[in-house]
């Protein structure tokens, strides 16, 4: 028998409700950016964004129900300076990879929450969506004119695991400063989480 994801999103949801109170709830905001200039005359470049946002409900003083759903956006791009082509020319490739990934899961916490250093892990369910693009632009020689072939956007969807661990330093009583090393590979392909990582920051704030 198949295992309806969406049944679990759904009966957590409701359990959440059911209960009459929380130890505590948790809100956390990241952001991450990279990027890389390469290339004998410095004209290629990688650029890395992602954006994360979550929700935690702790129904135990360490332990915690979590929603989360993040953005990231990977763009390649590549200067061709050479060719033997006579006719045509390429000048240029790029790649954008956009994904979106949301999911449920428990995270926990390492240390009270009084503490100054507050490690926590986190690991779950996830739906994952990725939209990939490829643009080529090549010349014509006889005329320096320009041609653009776009290949997609291509898009897969697959149900996911997501992890993450997290080192949030407490500023205040409520708001930390939050760091996070975050994956998210397809079920069942344990071999892929460390070729997905992303690494975020952000604010935590708990009530």
């Amino acid at each position: 028998m198949k295992f309806n994801y969406r049944k679990l999103i759904f009966l957590s949801i409701i359990s959440l409700i059911g209960l009459n109170s929380f130890a505590a709830t948790e809100i956390d905001f990241e952001f991450g950016y990279d990027k890389q200039v390469f290339g004998t005359e410095r004209e290629d470049k990688s650029t890395s964004r992602s954006y994360s946002g979550s929700i935690a409900f702790y129904f135990l003083s360490m332990t915690a129900i979590e929603f989360n759903y993040s953005e990231e956006e990977d763009e390649t791009l590549n200067i061709i300076n050479s060719s033997v082509d006579p006719v045509v020319r390429p000048t240029s490739f790029s790649q954008t990879i956009k994904s979106v990934n949301y999911g449920v899961g428990i995270r926990q916490a390492l240390a009270s929450r009084k503490s100054f250093l507050i490690p926590t892990i986190s690991i779950g369910w996830a739906r994952s969506k990725v939209q990939d693009t490829t643009v080529s632009s090549y010349t014509v020689v006889s005329d320096n004119s320009t041609v653009t072939f776009t290949d997609g956007p291509n898009v897969n969807e697959s149900d996911s695991v997501f992890a993450s661990f997290a080192l949030k330093i407490r500023l205040t009583k409520r708001m930390s400063l939050k760091g996070s090393v975050n994956t998210v590979f397809e079920a069942f392909k344990t071999e892929e989480a460390r070729d997905q990582l992303s690494y975020r920051a952000g604010l935590s704030w708990i009530f």
